[in-house]
C-alpha cells in the first residue's frame, strides 16, 4: 500500500507522468498517468519483472538489492509489448516500504510518440521529451525556411532569366527594325537608280 499522501501522489503524477512505485515484493502499487497510457498491461498489483527488464540487469532482484545497488543510478526499464523504454532511477521512499522509479519515456524519433498516442500537450514543462519536441519543431522551422529561401532564389533566378530574355528580344527587335529600314532604303535607291537609267 502507498505510504505517501494523496497530495504527493498527485504531484508525482503531474511532474513525472511516467513514474511508478513498487512495494517490498516489487509489485506495482501505482503508475503515472502516461505510463498507464503507453503500458496498459502493466497493472497495479503485477510484479514489475513480469513485464519489464532492467538494465543494469539484476537476476533475482529484490527490494533490498535494488535499494542498495540501483538507487540513484541510471536505470532503463524495457517492455517488449509495446516496445517502450523508460529511463530514470530508483529512489527508496521514506518509510522504506516503497521504491519510486522516477523516469521518462526514452524515444529517439518523434514518430514513436505518435504511435504511442502521446501529444506534447500531455507533457509537463520539465519532461525531457519536451526537448525532443522543441528540437523537432526547430528543425521543421529551419527546413521550411530553407525551402522558402530556395523557392525565393528560384523565383529570383527565373525573373532574372525572363528579364534577360526580354532584353535580348528588345535588342533583336531593334536590330530587325534597323535592318528592315536599311533594306527598304537600299531598295528605294535601287528603284530610283533603275528608273534613271536610259532605256
Amino acid at each position: 500500500m502507498s505510504r505517501i499522501s494523496a497530495e504527493w501522489a498527485d504531484l508525482l503524477d503531474r511532474l513525472m507522468p511516467f513514474h511508478l512505485r513498487l512495494d517490498r515484493m516489487l509489485r506495482v502499487t501505482h503508475r503515472g498517468p502516461l505510463l498507464q497510457r503507453v503500458a496498459p498491461a502493466l497493472e497495479d498489483g503485477h510484479t514489475l519483472l513480469e513485464h519489464m527488464e532492467m538494465q543494469p540487469s539484476m537476476p533475482n532482484a529484490t527490494f533490498a538489492g535494488i535499494a542498495e545497488r540501483l538507487a540513484g543510478r541510471l536505470t532503463i526499464l524495457r517492455m517488449q509489448e509495446p516496445i517502450i523504454q523508460i529511463r530514470g532511477c530508483f529512489v527508496e521512499l521514506p518509510g522504506k516500504e516503497e521504491l519510486l522509479f522516477a523516469g521518462s519515456l526514452w524515444v529517439t524519433e518523434l514518430e514513436a510518440l505518435t504511435e504511442l498516442g502521446i501529444a506534447g500537450s500531455m507533457l509537463p514543462p520539465n519532461e525531457p521529451l519536451i526537448d525532443l519536441l522543441m528540437t523537432h519543431r526547430l528543425m521543421m522551422t529551419a527546413q521550411q525556411s530553407s525551402q522558402r529561401a530556395q523557392a525565393a532564389a528560384r523565383d529570383a533566378e527565373s525573373r532574372r532569366q525572363i528579364e534577360t530574355l526580354e532584353e535580348v528580344n528588345r535588342r533583336l527587335d531593334t536590330a530587325v527594325r534597323e535592318r528592315t529600314a536599311e533594306l527598304e532604303r537600299i531598295n528605294a535607291e535601287l528603284t530610283q537608280l533603275l528608273r534613271s537609267m536610259p532605256r
